[in-house]
C-alpha cells in the first residue's frame, strides 16, 4: 500500500489545509453533498471538484478528510503527488490496495467485520490479484467482499451515514510502470490512459448496488479528464463543482494574507499598520483567485525559519520582511538574480503545465499570441477578440487549437462552442507574466518579436490557402 497517500500519514505531516473561515462556502457545499445529497430521485455518488491550478483543492480536500474523519463519514482517501519521492503516490499502482486498507480499518461500517475475511479469501486465491487491472481489483477486493459481508437483507447505502472516499490529484497521476509501457494495440501507454482506466474503474464500482461508498475526486480540467466526465454515461453518474469566483477566492485569500502578516508583525516586532492596505489589495488583485500565489508570497516575505538564517544568509537588500514584500510588489519592474526566486514554486507549477503540451514552444506561441490579439486590428481591450477568429487567424489545420491549449485548460478558459463568440481568458494573471518573462520561464520563453512573427506567418499561411 502507499502509506504515504493517506490524508492523515506523515508524509503528509505539512500538507496545505484551509485556515479556519476561509473556504467556508466550498467546504459547505460539499459536506452538504456528502450528507444530503442523495435523497434526489437520481442520486448522483461522484462529485468531481476541479478548478484552475492552484486554487487550493488539495487543502480543500484535505480539510474536508479530516472534517469527514471526525463525523464518522470517512471511508478512505488517497492523495497522489507527482512530485512525492515515492513511485506509490505518482502511479495507479496501490490505489486499491490502499483504499481497501482503509476499508478494513473502519469499525464502524457493518459490513466489515466479514469483509476482513472475505479480501483474505480473494488474495489467498489469486496471490497476483494487485497485477490485474484496476476493475477487477475493485471487485475482488471492494465489491465483492463488502457484498458478501453485509448482513442479510441489508441495504448498502441506508445501513450507516453515507460515508466518502476522497482521491485528489488525479491529473498528477502517471504512466511510470514499465509493465504498462504499450497497450494491446502496441501504443506507448501515456497518463491518460491510467488516468481514464481510474476512472472508469470508479464509475464501475459506484454503479454497483453492493458499493457502498459515494467518491470524490479532485483533479484540474485537464483535456482527458474533462472529456471523460462529459460522457453521458459519467454525467449521469456525477455532479461537477468547480471552483471560480462564485466561492469568492479573493475574500478568502484576503483573509489568509491578513492571518500570516500578523504573524509576522508579532514575531518581528513591526508596527500595526505593516504593510499598507494598499499593498494587501494589490496583492489580492495579482493572486487572481490563487492560492498558491498567496502561499507562495507569504513564504518569500516571511523568509527562512528561525534558526536557520545561518544555513541560508539572507541576500542583501532582502534581510528583512519589508525588503522582501516590496520586492514581490515591484517584481515586474526588475531583471530577478539567480539568486532569489521569490516565485519559484509557481514558476514550477507553470513551467510543469506548459511542458504536457506535445509542443510547448507552438503552445507558447499561441498564449503570446491570445494576449497580444488585444491590441491588433482596432480590438482595445486584452482578450477582446473571439476565440473562433483567433483559430481562424492561427490554425494551420482544423484542430490544431486542441493539440497547443488542450493540456492548458487549467490556465486558460477555452470555449467549448467552435462557433461562438466567447473569448480566450487567463485564469491567473500571474501566469501572464510567467510566461512574458524570460527570467522566469527560461528555455520556454517566446519573445514578442517572435510571436509577432508567429502571428504575421500563421497570418498570410491561411490567406494564401
Amino acid at each position: 500500500m502507499a502509506s504515504g497517500a493517506i490524508h492523515d500519514s506523515k508524509e503528509r505531516c505539512d500538507a496545505p489545509k484551509c485556515m479556519a473561515e476561509t473556504r467556508v462556502a466550498v467546504q459547505d457545499e460539499i459536506l452538504s453533498w456528502i450528507t444530503d445529497g442523495h435523497h434526489d430521485a437520481n442520486p448522483k455518488r461522484i462529485l468531481w471538484v476541479t478548478g484552475p491550478a492552484g486554487t487550493g483543492k488539495t487543502a480543500i480536500l484535505g480539510t474536508i478528510a479530516e472534517r469527514c474523519k471526525a463525523d464518522g463519514r470517512l471511508a478512505a482517501t488517497f492523495f497522489f503527488s507527482s512530485f512525492s519521492g515515492s513511485v506509490a503516490r505518482r502511479s495507479k499502482t496501490h490505489l486499491v490496495s490502499t483504499l481497501a486498507y482503509q476499508l478494513l480499518e473502519q469499525e464502524r461500517l457493518d459490513e466489515v467485520g466479514q469483509a476482513r475475511a472475505h479480501i483474505c479469501q480473494a488474495i489467498r486465491r489469486s496471490p497476483a490479484i494487485l497485477q490485474k487491472r484496476l476493475q477487477t481489483q475493485l471487485d475482488e477486493l471492494i465489491i465483492l467482499p463488502f457484498r458478501h459481508g453485509a448482513p442479510a437483507g441489508a441495504t448498502p447505502m441506508s445501513q450507516h451515514r453515507t460515508v466518502a472516499i476522497i482521491i485528489d490529484g488525479l491529473d498528477e497521476c502517471d504512466c511510470v510502470e514499465d509493465d504498462f509501457r504499450t497497450n494491446n494495440s502496441g501504443r506507448r501507454r501515456t497518463k491518460e490512459d491510467e488516468q481514464i482506466e481510474i476512472l472508469s474503474a470508479i464509475l464501475h464500482a459506484v454503479n454497483d448496488p453492493s458499493f457502498p461508498f459515494i467518491v470524490i475526486i479532485a483533479s484540474r480540467p485537464e483535456l482527458a479528464i474533462r472529456e471523460f466526465f462529459n460522457t453521458s454515461i459519467a454525467r449521469s453518474a456525477t455532479r461537477e463543482l468547480f471552483l471560480d469566483h462564485k466561492y469568492d477566492p479573493s475574500a478568502d485569500i484576503r483573509l489568509f494574507y491578513d492571518s500570516k502578516f500578523s504573524s509576522i508583525r508579532r514575531r518581528f516586532n513591526l508596527p500595526p499598520n505593516w504593510p499598507s492596505i494598499e499593498d494587501v489589495l494589490q496583492l489580492v488583485a495579482n493572486a487572481s483567485g490563487q492560492f498558491i500565489y498567496a502561499a507562495t508570497v507569504m513564504r518569500f516575505v516571511e523568509g527562512p525559519p528561525p534558526g536557520t538564517q545561518n544555513v541560508a544568509p539572507a541576500v542583501p537588500g532582502l534581510r528583512t520582511p519589508h525588503q522582501r514584500l516590496v520586492r514581490i510588489l515591484e517584481l515586474r519592474a526588475q531583471v530577478r538574480t539567480p539568486e532569489v526566486h521569490p516565485l519559484k514554486a509557481l514558476d514550477i507549477l507553470y513551467d510543469t503545465v506548459v511542458r504536457t503540451c506535445s509542443e510547448p514552444s507552438l503552445s507558447m506561441k499561441w498564449l503570446g499570441a491570445i494576449q497580444r490579439y488585444g491590441k491588433i486590428g482596432g480590438f482595445a481591450n486584452s482578450h477582446s477578440m473571439p476565440a473562433r477568429l483567433v483559430r481562424l487567424w492561427l490554425e494551420q489545420s482544423p484542430g490544431e487549437e486542441v493539440c497547443a491549449l488542450g493540456p492548458l485548460s487549467s490556465l486558460i478558459y477555452i470555449p467549448s462552442d467552435p462557433n461562438c463568440d466567447e473569448l480566450y481568458s487567463f485564469h491567473h494573471k500571474s501566469f501572464v507574466d510567467f510566461f512574458e518573462d524570460e527570467s522566469r520561464c527560461a528555455d520556454l520563453y517566446v519573445s514578442g518579436i517572435q510571436t509577432s512573427d508567429f502571428i504575421s506567418h500563421m497570418y498570410f499561411r491561411n490567406m494564401d490557402n
